[in-house]
């Protein structure tokens, strides 16, 4: 990761986040907005929606971390719920985009679908199983890590955790990049893979409740989603469960695999804490959670004012949309000192944004570190270094909701 400005001066502002060379490396840009006065006029896609056929909203940049957490603590002001998503094609995503009190019962539905054993103990020998044979498939040598190994496993562990076919993993993979505004389709067919999705996972829901009724349903985390209920015996409906599964593809699929480059372009950087690593594996959660901090795939979502309110004397109107960087508040210097600095062991590094604060808080958090601590640690296992390949590491900067590698080209050296 390089601090070099593309952009300079006091020309910067805040809607040139959305530029190509900005969101390839947005942290000094940050830094240069950060303690100036709130600015306006920030605009992006919230995912599912697409450039050129939905009007994007203007919005304030949020980019001080004290603001962030202001904001995602006070969801009676700053409500997720999305407009723009909503006015779109797109399904809208759960919990996400949920305010209370409709966020609460969901949240208690997801917890009973997401136990300890669904998501952890019946999949964490599958999840070995297939990053062993994927590296095995891999070989050694020079190859583009993004290529089959990060841009396949989330979708393939989307498909384990919710028990739909395997061999559809590349469906996922492709219906959350264009879910997410990064994949190279056109406008019609963006709008066309929207559709796809939801069909797709209608059809999977319907056989599943059909399963379920027969008493033959795996217990996976979709039949988790149909059987959950709450205190009041209220259940999801049909098109809710789809919903959840398109969450699931929407945030664990892209952003994941961006988790898995960075964390690899770490390595890459830091070639001494992939050696202390293999002789310690008490450090790959420890690495693992700073390079989740700095280099975080998730750097921003959007609120929208439910009453006028204030944030650091900057007047704001109901209505108005705010655009919370929680990439910046990562690199903010007033919590994490030298912030672009990779930092094992950081003492503060759990106060990290990358998974958002208070009730919005991924619930998913987890399956994701598991995930990316399962393809260090089978890296780990198999080579005895990882060194730059042919070519440097590329990021990507088609959108800026995540940040991570494009191509990522490493050589793996055997033992």
């Amino acid at each position: 990761m390089t601090n070099t400005l593309v952009i300079s001066g006091d020309e910067f502002h805040a809607r040139d986040l959305e530029q190509p060379t900005v969101i390839q490396n947005p942290f000094p840009y940050y830094d240069m907005l950060r303690d100036k006065p709130i600015q306006f006029g920030v605009e992006g896609y919230p995912p599912g929606t697409v450039k050129g056929m939905d009007k994007p909203i203007p919005a304030w940049a949020i980019l001080n971390y004290e603001d962030l957490v202001h904001v995602a603590s006070n969801h009676e002001i700053f409500s997720s719920r999305d407009r723009m998503q909503e006015a779109s094609d797109a399904p809208t995503l759960m919990l996400v985009n949920h305010d209370q009190p409709e966020h609460t019962w969901l949240r208690s539905i997801a917890r009973q679908a997401f136990t300890p054993r669904r998501v952890g103990t019946d999949v964490g020998p599958w999840l070995k199983e297939v990053i062993d044979q994927m590296l095995t498939d891999e070989g050694a040598g020079y190859i583009d890590f993004m290529d089959n190994l990060a841009a396949d496993l989330p979708a393939r562990f989307i498909s384990k955790l919710l028990g739909t076919p395997q061999e559809d993993y590349r469906k996922i993979r492709d219906w959350s990049d264009a879910y997410m505004g990064t994949s190279n389709l056109d406008m019609a067919g963006k709008a066309q893979s929207n559709i796809e999705m939801f069909n797709y996972y209608t059809d999977q829901v319907a056989q599943r409740y059909d399963q379920v009724k027969r008493g033959m349903a795996e217990d996976n985390l979709l039949t988790g989603f149909i059987e959950a209920k709450a205190e009041d015996g209220r259940m999801l409906t049909p098109e809710e469960v789809v919903r959840f599964c398109i969450t699931m593809v929407a945030g664990g699929a892209e952003s994941s695999v961006y988790l898995l480059g960075n964390q690899v372009a770490a390595m890459l950087e830091f070639p001494e804490l992939y050696q202390k690593m293999r002789a310690d594996r008490s450090l790959v959660r420890p690495f693992l959670e700073e390079s989740i901090r700095r280099d975080g795939p998730i750097q921003r979502l959007f609120r929208e004012c439910t009453q006028d309110t204030e944030i650091q004397g900057q007047k704001m109107k109901k209505g108005d949309w705010v655009c919370v960087f929680f990439g910046a508040g990562n690199h903010d210097p007033k919590v994490f000192e030298n912030p672009h600095e990779f930092i094992l062991n950081r003492p503060n590094v759990g106060k990290n944004l990358t998974f958002s604060h208070g009730i919005h808080h991924c619930i998913a958090s987890m399956v994701a570190r598991n995930e990316a601590a399962g393809m260090i640690n089978g890296i780990l296992d198999r080579y005895k270094a990882v060194e730059p390949g042919n070519g440097p590491v590329v990021y990507q900067d088609k959108g800026f909701i995540n940040y991570g590698p494009e191509k990522c080209p490493v050589n793996f050296i055997l033992d």
